[in-house]
This record gives C-alpha cells, sequence and structure tokens, in this order.
C-alpha cells in the first residue's frame, strides 16, 4: 500500500480546519486533542492513482480525526473505529440518505482530549467514547484513536462513481478507509496491539479491514496483535441485492486487493460468509474477531428487507444464526455475544458496556482466550420466534428499542419498552442543554445531534 515515487498529492479540496495527512508526523501531534487530518488527492503522471480520490458521497471533502493519548506511552498502541450511519444503493434510498452523503460535523471535537469528550458522554447518556475508559481489562486511554467519518453509503467499501436518476453520488468509501490506513502505517512502524470496532454500518467492513491491516504487517514481520469488536453489523445479503445494486459500490476492488474470490460469490447469498471464513483462514492465531448482536435488531433487520430479505424475525435469526455458528466450530478465534433485547448499537461499544457478562467477553476476545471455559450463563431463547439457536446469548434485563428505516428522519434509543416510541433529534437537543453543565452544553448538543444523524440509523 505504499505510495509510488511517481505519485502526485494535491490538498487543495482540504478544509481550511484540516491537517495534510501524507505530510503531517505524528510525532509532530501534541498529546491529548484531536486532530483533523485531510488525506490529499493522488494521481500517477496526471492519472488518479488506485484508491486516491478521498472524499464524501456529494463530492465534498473528507477527513478523518486522530488524537494521541493524554499521557505519552512506551508502547505504540491504535484504536481505529469506523462511524455507522446507514447505506444507499439506488435512487429512493440514496435520496431518502442524502442528508449523510457530506462529511459529519465531528469538527466540535477538534482540540478536545478524550477525558473531556468522555465526560460529555457521561453527562448525556446514551453513547460512549472508548479513548476515555477501560473496556474489560484494557485501558483505551493509553491508545491512539483514529475515527474514520463515514459519508459514502457502502459501507466503507466502495470505489464507483453511480448515478441515480441524474444525480451522482461517490460510492468511494474505499478511497477514505485505504487512505487512512495508510497514514497509520506510515506513522505507527511497530505497533503493539491495534483494536478494531465498529457500529453498524462501521461495523460490517471490520474483518476486511482487518485483513488489509494484517498482512501489511505481517508483510514486514511486524509483531502486532489484532483484536476486532464489531458492533451490530448488517450481516446478510439476499440474492436481489445482490444481482441488482451491490455492483453500485463496487466491492469488487477492494475484495481482489485482498485476494478474495469476488467473481464466485458476488452473487451467492452466502457472500458474506464467504468473506468471513477467507478472512479467518488468513488470520493469525495471536488475534480474534468478535461479533456483537442483538437478539432482536430491527436496524439490521429493516435493511435486510429493504435489500429484498423475506420473511420476518425468524428468518433473520436463523440465517444470522447459522453464519455465526459455522465461523465459531470452524473457528477458534472467533466468537458471538448476543444480547437478549430488542435493540442496535450506539457508539464506544455504549450498549454491551452496561450488560454484565460483557467485560469477561470482550476480555477474551482481545487476550485471544476464546478456547478457555466460559463462566458466562446462557438464556433460552424463545422458540417461538428464533427456532434454531446455537450460539450463546446472555442476561440482560434493560431493552433499548428502535423503530426506522432507510427514509425516516433519525431515531434515538430509549429505555421505554414500548416499540414505538422514538426521540426527535431537536427532543434530544433540548435534554442535552438541560442536561449537562453549561461549559459544555454546545458542545453536547452538537454531538448528540451528529449520532443521532450517523451512529442510530444503521
Amino acid at each position: 500500500m505504499a505510495t509510488g515515487a511517481t505519485t502526485t498529492i494535491s490538498y487543495e479540496n482540504c478544509d481550511a480546519n484540516a491537517l495534510p495527512a501524507e505530510s503531517t508526523s505524528v510525532a509532530t501531534l501534541d498529546n491529548g486533542q484531536f486532530y483533523k487530518m485531510c488525506p490529499g488527492s493522488h494521481s500517477n503522471n496526471g492519472t488518479s492513482a488506485a484508491f486516491g480520490q478521498p472524499r464524501c458521497g456529494d463530492g465534498s471533502n473528507f477527513a478523518f480525526y486522530l488524537t494521541r493519548p493524554e499521557q505519552p506511552q512506551n508502547e505504540e498502541k491504535i484504536l481505529i473505529e469506523l462511524s455507522g450511519g446507514g447505506a444507499c444503493w439506488d435512487k429512493n434510498t440514496c435520496k431518502s440518505q442524502s442528508s449523510v452523503l457530506k462529511m459529519p460535523p465531528f469538527d466540535f471535537a477538534l482540540g478536545l482530549s478524550c477525558s473531556v469528550l468522555g465526560m460529555i458522554a457521561q453527562a448525556s447518556g446514551g453513547w460512549d467514547i472508548l479513548c476515555a475508559r477501560t473496556v474489560g481489562q484494557t485501558d483505551f486511554t493509553e491508545y491512539n484513536s483514529v475515527v474514520i467519518p463515514y459519508c459514502t453509503q457502502d459501507v466503507h467499501l466502495g470505489d464507483a462513481e453511480a448515478k441515480y436518476d441524474g444525480a451522482n453520488v461517490q460510492h468511494v468509501g474505499a478511497h477514505n478507509t485505504y487512505r487512512t490506513l495508510q497514514w497509520v502505517f506510515d506513522n505507527f512502524e511497530d505497533p503493539s496491539h491495534i483494536v478494531l470496532t465498529g457500529c453498524s454500518a462501521g461495523a460490517t467492513p471490520l474483518p476486511v479491514v482487518y485483513h488489509m491491516i494484517n498482512e501489511y504487517y505481517k508483510a514486514r514481520d511486524r509483531n502486532v496483535t489484532i483484536s476486532v469488536i464489531s458492533d451490530s453489523p448488517v450481516f446478510l445479503t439476499p440474492s436481489k441485492f445482490l444481482k441488482n445494486n451491490l455492483q453500485n459500490w463496487n466491492h469488487e476492488t477492494v475484495m481482489k486487493l485482498i485476494g478474495f474470490d469476488y467473481d464466485t460469490y458476488k452473487n451467492d447469498v452466502q457472500y458474506p460468509n464467504a468473506v468471513l471464513d477467507y478472512v479467518l483462514d488468513s488470520s493469525d492465531d495471536t488475534d480474534s474477531i468478535g461479533f456483537l448482536s442483538h437478539k432482536v435488531d430491527p436496524i439490521s433487520m429493516m435493511y435486510y428487507v429493504s435489500m429484498g430479505g423475506e420473511g420476518g424475525t425468524s428468518e433473520w435469526w436463523n440465517q444470522m444464526n447459522n453464519s455465526w455458528s459455522q465461523a465459531m466450530n470452524e473457528h477458534d478465534n472467533f466468537d458471538v455475544f448476543v444480547m437478549d433485547e430488542t435493540g442496535h448499537c450506539s457508539s464506544g461499544l455504549y450498549f454491551a458496556n452496561q450488560k454484565p457478562d460483557f467485560e469477561e467477553w470482550v476480555s477474551k476476545i482481545i487476550d485471544n482466550d476464546l478456547t478457555s471455559s466460559s463462566t458466562l450463563t446462557p438464556v433460552q431463547q424463545d422458540t417461538a420466534t428464533n427456532p434454531t439457536v446455537t450460539t450463546t446469548t446472555y442476561a440482560t434485563t434493560t431493552a433499548e428499542v428502535y423503530e426506522s428505516g432507510p427514509s425516516d428522519g433519525p431515531v434515538l434509543p430509549t429505555n421505554n419498552s414500548s416499540p414505538s416510541t422514538t426521540i426527535e433529534t431537536n427532543s434530544l437537543i433540548s435534554t442535552a442543554t438541560t442536561t449537562t453543565s453549561s461549559g459544555h452544553t454546545l458542545v453536547t448538543s452538537m454531538l448528540c445531534f451528529q449520532l443521532a444523524r450517523m451512529l442510530f440509523l444503521g
């Protein structure tokens, strides 16, 4: 993934408050504050380089965000989090998702530390900042934290310009992901540990992103442990979507880059299983991949139906369960944590962090200790809804309920048990203003607004 000697890089499309990524070394950045990093446009002798045009779906500028630990560390450890925010693949879905085809307003975090953002998250509720907290036995305050925003509606892996009813959409998530990873590779030559995580559309590509990172460091004889925690991935791909819509994103480029046999599986409903199996087959023994899911996930089910899937909760669960059970049976370094409730993900593993058994499970993922005996207590699934369950689910007590669709506005989690209960964005901002200290009111409002738009729409 190295840049060739003949490559020309232009930063003319970067925002004024962003640092040019390729010419900015991590060593020049202060500890304990977020920076905005803009990868430039790459060309080779006037021709666009592979994955060389990072940008958002509406053609506007893309950037990623980075903070170094507040206290200097002896080891290089990295946390990489991919943002979620839905997906679109045709005229109707992209029209309804048009507001998220541009950079999310993450600039409020510039200059702030993880600890400050963590206090805001704690005061607001409903989300977490991982770089401000310990999860399991891992202290993420010791990690360099990289956030890859999402604005291309292609689960971070696209390489195409699509035209829907005259409107152009840049499905170039692979460009944004690739150039962010290239900066990580250039600036962290020998990290000891990398944790990959993401919510929904940010969780779905993590096996592919893992493979890219692992192959890069493996080729250089680096002894880095990589842990993957994929929160609420939209995992299933119905046949109708594969045949009619997947090509609009052009995942073929990045899938062939990692050596996956894309042509064989591109029209096969087993496509996500094949990708996961391919990645796990080539994974290192010291690495583990863990998926988080709810017993019923209305967001995942909604996208499954929108993509052409048929049936209700039973079919959705059976297909998810069969896929993950197969992966667990065939690979010792893969496991699933299922929360026995209805819900979807938030940022920073928020909902899982509320569960008493999650700390033990996530520690096993990070320590690659999945073969040891577990003390977790399985919960009996409702066989009327989910007839053939073999994955282990874990007891929970709180129901976070969601209700949304590609054409809906932002919908937020609630502790109310009624499935029809929603909280509109304006209500959230009002709540944040009244419950947060005055010094952080504006920041909290902006952050909550962003979370509403980008993290709770799948």
